[in-house]
Parts: C-alpha cells; sequence; structure tokens
C-alpha cells in the first residue's frame, strides 16, 4: 500500500511539473523559429531571390553531383574585410555591430557568386559536413539548395542559416541529428532543433516507439533534450540511463511540437505492486482503449506516463497487488512485499506477472482481483473494450 501510494504521488507532482513545462518549452521553441527569420532584412531577402532564379530549379528534383559541389567550394571569393583601410559608406556610419558584420559579410559574398549555378544537396549530405568544408559552404550559401527528404521541394540558405520552418518524419530528424551531433555540425543541430517539426504519429507509432532503447545514442537524445528538462527527469547530472532512451526519444517528439494523428486513445498502464518474487521477463503491460495490448520492456512508467498525457493522451496506471487466474489459483503479494503463486492449499514464491495479468485482462478477471476497489473505474474501462 506504501509502495502504491508513493508511486502515485510521484507520477501527480511529475505531470504537473511536466505540463506546465511543455506550455512553456513550446511557446519558447516557437519564438525562436520566428526569430530566426526576422534577421533578414528585404535588401538581403532579394538578393536571395537573384542568386536562386534560375529557370524554375524547384520543379527539378534532381541532385547535383559531387564534382558541382567540389567546383563551388573551389570556387575563388574575396575574403571579407569588416575594417578596411579606405574609406567607405559602412565605415563613415560608425562602428558596426556583430549583426551587421554578418549581413554585409553575406551580402558581400553573395554579389560575387551572381553568375554562378546553384548546387543542390541532399539535407543528409549537408548534415555530413563540418570543419573548413562546413564554413567554405557557408560563404557560398547563396548557391546552396538543400532537398526535402521526401518532397520535390528545396530550402535555400542565408549564411549559415537555412530559411524556413519544415516538417519531417520524426525518424528522419533523428537521423539527422544524430549525423549532425557525431560530425559536430553545429548549424545543422540548430536548424533541426529550431526550424523543424515532426509529422504526426499514429497510436501504434507512439507505442512502438518505447520499444526502442538501443536505436540511437544515448549522447544524441541527450543533447536534443533542453537542459531544464534532462535536470527535471535525470537529475543534476543529466545522465541519461540507456534504459530510457525510447521514452526521452518520444519526450523529445513532443518538445518539438510532435502530435498524434487521429483520436486519442486511453492509455492502461498494468504494473505490480511490488517487483520482488517477479518470474520471468521485465516487460510492462500497456492497453489501450481500442483493445490492442503492448508489452513494453524496461519502461520507466512515470516518464512514459508523462509524455503519452502531453501527447493528449489519457493515460493512466493500474498497480496490482493480487492477480487471479481462476477458481484455485492467483497470485499475491505477501510477507516482505514478496510475490507468492497461491494453487489451493500450496504455496510457491515468485509470480508470472506479466502473463498472468495479460491472461487475466483477456478473460475479463480483473474484477475479481483484490485491487479493483482501488482502481475500480480504469479496470471496468479495461473490461468494457475487451471482446
Amino acid at each position: 500500500m506504501k509502495y502504491t501510494i508513493l508511486i502515485k504521488m510521484r507520477y501527480y507532482i511529475f505531470t504537473f511539473i511536466f505540463l506546465n513545462f511543455c506550455i512553456t518549452t513550446n511557446l519558447y521553441s516557437q519564438v525562436q523559429r520566428n526569430d530566426n527569420l526576422s534577421e533578414i532584412n528585404n535588401e538581403d531577402l532579394k538578393l536571395l531571390e537573384i542568386n536562386n532564379d534560375n529557370s524554375n530549379e524547384d520543379e527539378v528534383c534532381e541532385l547535383s553531383d559531387d564534382k558541382k559541389l567540389l567546383e563551388l567550394l573551389d570556387f575563388k571569393l574575396k575574403k571579407y574585410d569588416p575594417n578596411p583601410k579606405e574609406k567607405s559608406d559602412i565605415e563613415s556610419a560608425g562602428q558596426m555591430t556583430p549583426q551587421e558584420v554578418k549581413q554585409n559579410s553575406i551580402r558581400f559574398y553573395n554579389e560575387q557568386l551572381l553568375e554562378v549555378d546553384p548546387v543542390k544537396l541532399a539535407i543528409e549530405t549537408f548534415t555530413t559536413l563540418g570543419g573548413d568544408t562546413l564554413a567554405s559552404l557557408i560563404d557560398r550559401s547563396s548557391k546552396i539548395l538543400l532537398k526535402h527528404p521526401n518532397r520535390c521541394e528545396f530550402f535555400r540558405m542565408y549564411g549559415n542559416q537555412v530559411i524556413g520552418s519544415f516538417e519531417f518524419p520524426f525518424t528522419k530528424i533523428l537521423q539527422l541529428y544524430a549525423t549532425a551531433i557525431n560530425k559536430n555540425n553545429e548549424i545543422a543541430q540548430d536548424f533541426i532543433k529550431t526550424q523543424l517539426s515532426p509529422a504526426s504519429m499514429t497510436v501504434d507509432d507512439a507505442i512502438m516507439a518505447l520499444y526502442d532503447d538501443y536505436g540511437y545514442q544515448q549522447n544524441v537524445i541527450e543533447s536534443l533534450l533542453p537542459e531544464d528538462v534532462r535536470v527535471l527527469f535525470f537529475g543534476e547530472n543529466q545522465l541519461l540511463n540507456i534504459a530510457d532512451v525510447a521514452e526521452s526519444k518520444l519526450l523529445a517528439f513532443s518538445l518539438l511540437g510532435g502530435k498524434i494523428s487521429g483520436e486519442k486513445e486511453e492509455i492502461f498502464v498494468f504494473a505490480p505492486d511490488s517487483k520482488k518474487g517477479l518470474l520471468g521477463s521485465n516487460e510492462t503491460i500497456v492497453f489501450t482503449s481500442t483493445g490492442k495490448i503492448y508489452e513494453v520492456p524496461l519502461l520507466n512508467i512515470p516518464l512514459a506516463l508523462n509524455v503519452m498525457r502531453s501527447l493528449g493522451f489519457s493515460a493512466k496506471i493500474i498497480i496490482l497487488n493480487h492477480v487471479y487466474i481462476d477458481s484455485d489459483t492467483y497470485c499475491k503479494v505477501g510477507d516482505a512485499g514478496i510475490w507468492y503463486h497461491f494453487t489451493r492449499d500450496q504455496k510457491h514464491m515468485g509470480c508470472d506477472f506479466l502473463s498472468n495479468t495479460v491472461n487475466s485482462i483477456k478473460n475479463k478477471t480483473l474484477t475479481l482481483s483484490e485491487s479493483y476497489i482501488l482502481f475500480k473505474e480504469s479496470i471496468d474501462r479495461v473490461t468494457a473494450v475487451i471482446k
């Protein structure tokens, strides 16, 4: 009973803090995305239009070959000097701000490339660039077009910034971000975190995402989450447990503005009142209001429930200390919080909680559990769905 009360209190606290955080983070992300474009003035936008006005480039989806990219990178540019010896209109206006230096340098390089043909790169190629190669490409950014991974659509660049906000499949966002992290491409990282939104997921996609703890490196997911989120969920050291990668991946989906398509289903998570004496595997049972049963391995229940709730699900937990098997057999938490298996008058230490609970769900015998009184509303809802 103490375990039940404690875990319920943790869920309530987590939910309150997490939902407030999500609202603030989503608002902040939206402002950040809008601010990216505010740095570009009208004169620079006109220059971009001139540089990229090359016979309906966006209607042709073929990518440039590597030779074209190398030729562009080898194109000689005069270096921009923010403090030229000769007097100029820029100097006469007084000391330039860092932003003015940046914009003037972009304009200076753009004007040298007016007669150069654009180079079309896959966005995947762009994320692999780093070091001097990336710096050279940024100076020539007015001639770079980045292709959308799934559509005949190209993105334009302005210095070290990609113009616009876009929607990508979440798996593609993770792939691109993992590459950008491993290549130390900070420009691509910022673009992914502030200008990409994940395409909507189905309910099945969201739950299946909880299965994959080993699909991505821990440092990739850690970096994708804001620092205050890492502190909230993983403590002051902000270290992500490998067993929590899947839940954290879904958390990142939510914080990036991801949505669940279709109606929001009810989610019920079945957890044992104690973990002492459990037999078999360590999966957690997740049941949906459409009648589907998932056995999710190594689930961080508080984190998973709060992520699901942030995505619009009605997510509830059902904690069992007694599992009815048949008229002569049951599992129950006994002395010292240890699970025992009872068959008539015989008592054996240990219980296969997973399979017995799944069978109890399918056979509609959850109402015969001693835990039914505490979780009556949720158990009645589960029982009503089972056909």
